[in-house]
């Protein structure tokens, strides 16, 4: 079978669909994947061959400034519904649409699988007769965000002789949700077809309770603000336990200040290592660390700040997993209160553990790979 799967260019869109298209070709099956070129090196590094399509270097970025330099002006529990259809379908849809249409009709897919904020995969395999299924991300995206956005790309839709369907074309032969339902915050009886999967290769709680106190400190790749950063390492290092953080590209290691001994500051860890041996996450809540970190069994504090952090942080503090502190309330004291709390009351490890061995349960990318392919593949 012929897999072409496509994605927007953030880390948080490619890396959760990596182990599926993995899996997928050590299954034999022909693996190409489309993103804008910047994202092409984290994708051919995972052994995947793939092709640039859609806008990139300063022509997405200008594209995707424009809208969250308006967001910005909104609170950010507003702005995932104002950044989503506007950034991810009015413009960066039709570009995508464009190269990918033309990648469709060379290499002749069999499926096209596409994570959820690439909205050209099913509108290119509805034109071209060929099966999409839609990758989540992390939490499901709200169906009125949907809708705006099935809204603002009628037109383009239309400018190939079609109506644009519900949900902005996702779901059309179904959907693969890899968070938990335990920390699911959005309906989705709408999907007619859903396909658990599970979102990291972990086997239940790799964390022990007894383990030497390790805080792992992120704001991921968008909200990695220095000064931000600065508050919640503070926080974190007044507690005098050993710290690690993780400053994320564009950001100095230097820019956060002396730090004393017992905090070390990196542009970039391995996180699955990381989780595997810290005691308590604190970051934004985006959905790759949220999720990890919930695989582990590892406690978290959420600082969400924009996007889908703020559903994952409602999820978590639903599943008592989690503690979490709006923009406004951060502080290097709340942050300090707040670890303490999720190292001293052994409620919040019970269920992260629970959640993890939800995760576990969950199918593998090599049995979703499978499954799949027993869909999917021409006879």
């Amino acid at each position: 079978m012929r897999v072409l799967f496509s994605s927007t260019s953030g880390h948080g869109h490619v890396i959760p669909m990596l182990q599926l298209a993995t899996a997928f070709q050590a299954a034999g099956h022909d693996v190409l994947w489309a993103t804008a070129d910047q994202a092409t090196p984290l994708v051919t590094a995972a052994g995947i061959e793939a092709v640039p399509a859609g806008a990139h270097g300063a022509e997405e970025e200008a594209l995707r400034e424009a809208v969250k330099s308006a967001a910005r002006e909104l609170p950010g529990e507003a702005r995932a519904a104002f950044v989503f259809p506007r950034m991810f379908g009015e413009a960066l849809t039709p570009p995508m649409a464009e190269d990918l249409a033309r990648i469709a009709r060379e290499w002749r897919p069999d499926l096209l699988l596409h994570e959820h904020a690439e909205l050209a995969a099913p509108l290119v395999a509805t034109v071209c007769s060929v099966p999409s299924v839609t990758h989540s991300f992390g939490t499901a995206v709200p169906l009125a965000i949907l809708d705006d956005t099935r809204q603002r790309l009628a037109g383009l839709w239309r400018a190939n002789g079609l109506d644009a369907p519900p949900y902005a074309g996702c779901f059309r032969a179904g959907y693969l949700d890899i968070c938990p339902p335990a920390v699911q915050t959005m309906p989705v009886g709408h999907i007619e077809e859903i396909q658990l999967l599970r979102p990291v290769t972990v086997s239940g709680s790799t964390t022990q309770p007894d383990a030497e106190p390790l805080v792992y400190v992120t704001m991921g790749t968008v909200q990695n603000r220095p000064e931000l950063l600065r508050e919640v390492v503070a926080g974190a290092a007044g507690l005098g336990l050993p710290v690690l953080a993780a400053v994320g590209p564009g950001v100095e290691p230097s820019s956060l200040g002396p730090q004393p001994d017992h905090v070390q500051v990196e542009a970039w860890v391995d996180q699955p290592e990381v989780l595997a041996r810290c005691t308590a996450v604190v970051s934004h809540g985006g959905s790759g660390t949220f999720l990890g970190a919930l695989a582990h069994g590892v406690p978290q504090l959420c600082l969400p700040q924009a996007a889908d952090q703020f559903r994952n942080a409602d999820g978590g503090l639903r599943a008592g997993a989690v503690l979490a502190l709006r923009p406004e309330e951060v502080t290097p004291e709340a942050v300090a209160a707040a670890i303490q709390r999720l190292l001293a009351e052994p409620g919040f490890r019970e269920a992260s553990g629970r959640i993890a061995d939800e995760v576990a349960a969950m199918p593998s990318p090599a049995a979703v790979a499978a499954h799949l392919a027993d869909r999917f593949t021409p006879v």
